[in-house]
């Protein structure tokens, strides 16, 4: 079975223009391709990443938030409550109307408890602003080269469709962080772009969703300002 899938996984005519074989790719005259094998240098390259990381953040990006004055928010933690924490870790973060009051008989608590329960049990799981500060972090010789010598198959439209998915992650990135950055330099870091506003225990359902839409709203007539 595993012969099959290996033989169905590296399939030619999946890979590979038409009249291409893998025998094609052998060293040979002087020319030397790439192996699969050499695939496994990105296993010390991501480490070596995540090392790069985690010494930015330790060593450059922590210090820098001290400098400029990034503080986390005092959270309230949500109390102990073995019946609401599974219902949040294993069903929704955010009950129903139905659903508090059946929790609000499980417990025994009011229903204002419960919901300011889920909401200090939200906020614990959103990441505070001293740790978003501190994550702040060649399509050409493979889309029109190939097409030159080959015609397309679908190893060619797979990889260059997860390189255009991979630039524009990169581009957006960039974008979130050069915000940032200028909102450090030139204003007071008060938000993230990634994230919304922490709830507060006072908030009901219908204020959250005017606050919701007033960010909406802002969002948008910013961006048309941009233009």
């Amino acid at each position: 079975m595993l012969q099959t899938v290996s033989e169905w996984l590296w399939w030619e005519r999946l890979w590979l223009p038409a009249n291409v074989s893998w025998s094609d790719l052998e060293d040979s005259d002087g020319r030397v391709y790439a192996k699969a094998s050499q695939l496994y240098a990105a296993l010390p390259c991501a480490l070596g990443l995540l090392l790069v990381r985690y010494l930015f953040e330790r060593f450059l990006a922590t210090p820098l938030a001290n400098v400029w004055g990034v503080r986390n928010s005092v959270r309230l933690t949500a109390e102990p409550s073995p019946i609401l924490e599974n219902y949040f870790c294993s069903q929704a973060r955010a009950p129903s109307q139905a659903d508090v009051r059946s929790l609000c008989k499980k417990t025994s608590w009011p229903e204002r408890r419960v919901q300011v329960w889920f909401k200090r049990r939200r906020n614990q799981e959103r990441p505070g602003l001293r740790k978003r500060f501190c994550e702040a972090r060649l399509i050409h010789c493979t889309w029109v080269y190939p097409v030159e010598k080959f015609s397309p198959f679908f190893g060619y439209y797979f990889f260059n469709v997860m390189l255009l998915v991979l630039q524009i992650l990169h581009l957006y990135w960039a974008v979130l962080i050069s915000r940032m950055v200028c909102k450090v330099i030139f204003s007071k870091l008060e938000g993230d772009d990634r994230s919304d506003e922490e709830e507060n225990d006072s908030d009901s359902p219908e204020e959250r969703y005017h606050k919701l839409s007033c960010t909406n709203s802002s969002g948008a007539r910013g961006r048309a300002n941009g233009h």
